[in-house]
């Protein structure tokens, strides 16, 4: 199956053994959960889905690497305790708590969530002194005498022999304790996240005409692996371009060698970078987008061979989903501060100074987002979004200092709040206008054929896109007239100057 199918089977299994009757006991027991156990090639997204998973249900995710660890670390440390038996003193040999244990009470006593995923990957390649205590474990949930946490679920994750000389082959004996689920690298799945993390332009593009180089195994005559290319090389090459372009930096072989680790398929790749470069300078997408255009630069499109024609819509795809996502991301974030706001404006209302209100906020946001980072339930968007809630609160405690009296103060409030709304609206403007001129632009340049098809199929199939379409009521929209931007659903955020504590 795909990383797609895979990530559902494992939601179901955790939603399944989080189940509980009508004594709040977990209807599938601890010892009766088989662990899910994730085989796939590397790079493939197996650590990533995890992570996902967890951010999507709000339940913590602890991650370990099994090559990683010894006999102590796993069981814990051997200790002499003193026992009475039948009246009689013994000496006997205990283990400590096991660092993995140990870890899971640490993240519910830190984070205050009960229920988590524990995840452990290279499963299948632990040392053999391991292999008895980890085939009770996968039965018992115990390493040594202590158990795992009830609420806790176990995951784990493996690649097959045949890419890890370090793997144990699991006998039938272990494998009938284990939920197996066998994952193959899609190109197609994958692309649905690549528009959601934004990866390279020239990368999805290259990718979408040579799908045999989205992920590659050379391999000598002799079986062994002489070069690799995988999803994570690709989302990994994809951050670091978009660095060095904002940088300056020129982007080369070097590079691009660093990640794909395939001369052949680097090589294709960095020559079609080079048409990427030469039709991002040729093409002012921006322009475009803003509904200025020339009949030389309709003219240069109708020309254009495949190639060209296929990264040119790629870059208006990506400038529209990146304003999409900026407007999702900042109604976001006002929906967020908007009741600190209102709060702060009934206590202002109520005679307490700003700086013991605004301070109390602050401090339970940086809270919020530190426990929520170690429970890693947060999402990169949701913690950039937390920043920002934390950095805007502090800029109302300065500017709300500066005022003479608590009535200045509230007006301070209100302003600041309607500029953020003003700013949102009008990217959520800009946004739609992209959009509709992305429409005007490509029937100019190629009537109603399969190119505008294409762009409202990918703008529908985009995540951010999508999210934002359906908001605004443009799910049916192919090119049609334009329409005035309803913000009734938004309204809402308006700030109620006579609040009171």
């Amino acid at each position: 199956m795909n990383i797609k199918e895979a990530k559902q089977q494992i939601q179901n299994a955790i939603t399944a053994y989080l189940m509980k009757d009508e004594f709040g006991e977990y209807r599938i027991p601890l010892e009766r959960q088989r662990p899910v156990f994730l085989l796939g090639a590397p790079g493939i997204g197996k650590t990533a889905i995890m992570e996902q998973i967890a951010q999507e249900t709000g339940i913590s995710l602890v991650s370990y690497s099994m090559t990683h660890h010894t006999r102590q670390s796993v069981l814990g440390l051997a200790q002499i305790v003193h026992r009475n038996y039948t009246g009689a003193d013994f000496q006997i040999s205990e283990y400590t708590m096991s660092e993995i244990v140990a870890t899971l009470y640490d993240t519910i006593e830190a984070t205050g969530i009960k229920e988590g995923i524990l995840f452990l990957d290279e499963i299948n390649c632990v040392a053999e002194s391991l292999a008895p205590v980890m085939l009770q474990f996968l039965q018992y949930k115990m390493l040594g005498k202590h158990q795992i946490p009830h609420g806790w679920v176990v995951c784990t994750a493996g690649n097959p022999p045949e890419f890890n000389k370090s793997v144990n082959e699991f006998d039938v004996v272990t494998l009938d304790r284990l939920k197996k689920v066998d994952v193959e690298p899609d190109f197609n799945i994958w692309k649905e996240y690549a528009y959601k993390q934004h990866i390279h332009t020239a990368i999805t593009c290259f990718l979408e005409t040579s799908q045999d180089d989205f992920y590659h195994i050379g391999k000598s005559e002799a079986g062994s692996i002489v070069s690799f290319v995988t999803a994570r090389g690709w989302e990994d090459l994809s951050e670091m371009m978009l660095l060095y372009e904002e940088d300056g930096i020129n982007i080369d072989n070097t590079l691009v060698e660093q990640y794909i680790q395939d001369v052949a398929i680097a090589g294709r790749f960095l020559a079609y970078y080079s048409k990427y470069v030469e039709y991002y300078n040729k093409y002012y997408v921006d322009d475009i987008l803003e509904g200025n255009v020339t009949e030389e630069l309709i003219e240069s499109a109708k020309m254009a061979d495949k190639d060209e024609k296929r990264l040119l819509l790629g870059m208006i795809i990506e400038s529209v989903s990146r304003t999409m996502k900026e407007s999702l991301e900042m109604e976001k974030m006002l929906k967020q501060i908007h009741p600190l706001l209102q709060d702060t404006i009934a206590r202002l209302n109520a005679n307490f100074s700003n700086r013991e209100i605004l301070s109390q906020h602050i401090m339970r946001e940086q809270s919020k987002l530190e426990k929520l980072t170690r429970a890693r339930v947060i999402s990169p968007s949701d913690k950039r979004i937390m920043h920002w809630i934390i950095y805007s609160l502090t800029i109302y405690m300065d500017k709300t200092t500066k005022c003479r009296d608590n009535p200045r103060a509230v007006q301070c409030v209100m302003q600041e709040f309607q500029g953020a709304l003003s700013k949102m609206i009008a990217v959520t403007d800009q946004a739609i206008k992209k959009m509709q001129n992305a429409f005007t632009f490509v029937e100019a340049v190629y009537d109603n054929g399969e190119e505008l098809n294409f762009l409202y199929t990918e703008l529908k199939n985009c995540y951010h896109c999508k999210k934002f379409m359906h908001k605004y009521s443009f799910e049916d929209y192919f090119g049609g007239p334009t329409h005035p931007v309803d913000f009734s659903k938004i309204e809402h955020l308006a700030l109620d100057p006579n609040a009171r504590d």
